[in-house]
């Protein structure tokens, strides 16, 4: 189901707005788990995890907000 060599980085959100980035073990440990399972990563991580979390984030992209040369925001990005 997942190529577990493409997945770098499992990045999670707590209700409480705090992150998380998974260790690198810790990563293909829970893709491994979710192929064995035959269930998705996100599934496997929220059923690990102590804290409630918001979501998974699988491979993030690095988020730049745009702005004017006064320092406005013209255009947000998530994660907001």
């Amino acid at each position: 189901m997942y190529t577990c060599s493409e997945i770098k980085q499992i990045r999670i959100r707590y209700i409480d707005d705090t992150d998380r980035d998974l260790t690198p073990e810790e990563v293909s440990e829970v893709c491994e788990m979710a192929n064995k399972t035959d269930d998705s990563i996100e599934r496997v991580v929220i059923k690990q995890e102590e804290k409630e979390v918001r979501y998974v984030e699988i491979n993030p992209k690095k988020y730049k907000t745009l702005m004017n040369a006064e320092g406005t925001v013209l255009k947000p990005m998530p994660p907001y």
